[in-house]
């Protein structure tokens, strides 16, 4: 058991990683504030991306 709760950790750390990775260079692309992004994408895995995606597509479309 201890074992499966190590591994779950790394996990989730990897994902929450990559996620912020990926928001901050997105967000650095578009013009958006990479760094408020990326710490954003740090607190958790899928909804950190769903707000990120929701929030930037319905701004570039208003334009």
């Amino acid at each position: 058991m201890t074992a499966l709760a190590w591994w779950l950790y790394i996990l989730i750390a990897v994902l929450l990683f990559s996620q912020a990775l990926w928001i901050f260079f997105d967000a650095r692309k578009r013009g958006e504030n990479p760094w408020l992004w990326g710490l954003l994408g740090l607190l958790n895995v899928p909804s950190s991306l769903i707000v990120y995606l929701l929030v930037t597509r319905r701004k570039r479309k208003s334009n």
